[in-house]
């Protein structure tokens, strides 16, 4: 298979008809080979609008996608610092590299944490391994936010490590549930934005407890 053709085709019609239009972003999207960061059985399938195997437990990936348009509405500048939150073996941290930002990835999973940290090594992405729920407060506060996966309610803990002028970007729902909220946080609110409705995976240890309900 010709991932790199793969590649340029995910962009050209996934991306860029559904209005991922941000020339970093797209050049991002384009440098990063998401088949690396896809479990070993599951490498074809890495350029499908689905979701797939991060590893071979159940973790699956946001789409390539959601993937753009939640980082396209974080509405970073070079140099943001980002914390990417459920960052699996990695792919996004890596995208968010390549468009120049400072990125810190926190994964639950010590092995896929173990996995992304090797994946990324050259983008010089920093891991931690911890709750998912508590974020990354050790590394200060962050321009962007980014939760890889569905939660039932925002953890209060995250909003509280943005930058007054950040963003938190993920998504809302409930396992079976036909249509989800993708959301937008402002720093310093509490008050959630809209952004399109989606379905995808639930990302476990975020969010699951409903006294996290904004």
């Amino acid at each position: 298979m010709d991932f790199t053709q793969a590649r340029v085709n995910m962009v050209k019609s996934q991306a860029v008809p559904n209005m991922v239009l941000d020339t970093a972003l797209l050049e991002g999207l384009l440098s990063v080979p998401r088949e690396d960061f896809a479990f070993a059985t599951h490498r074809e399938l890495a350029y499908s609008d689905l979701p797939v195997p991060w590893n071979d437990c159940g973790r699956r990936s946001l789409t390539p996608l959601q993937t753009g348009w939640l980082i396209q509405e974080m509405r970073l500048s070079t140099g943001d610092r980002v914390l990417v939150v459920g960052a699996g073996s990695g792919y996004e941290c890596a995208v968010l590299a390549a468009m120049g930002m400072e990125v810190f990835a926190l994964e639950a999973d010590a092995e896929l944490a173990a996995r992304g940290e090797k994946l990324t090594d050259p983008s010089r992405v920093r891991w931690h391994a911890g709750s998912l729920d508590d974020g990354w407060s050790q590394a200060g506060r962050y321009d962007g936010i980014l939760i890889c996966g569905a939660v039932n309610a925002i953890p209060a803990k995250l909003t509280g490590q943005l930058q007054p002028d950040g963003f938190l970007v993920g998504i809302v729902g409930r396992a079976g549930e036909v249509n989800m909220l993708a959301v937008r946080i402002p720093g310093g609110s509490l008050k959630q934005e809209t952004l399109f409705d989606t379905v995808a995976p639930l990302l476990p240890g975020c969010g699951q407890d409903a006294g996290f309900r904004l």
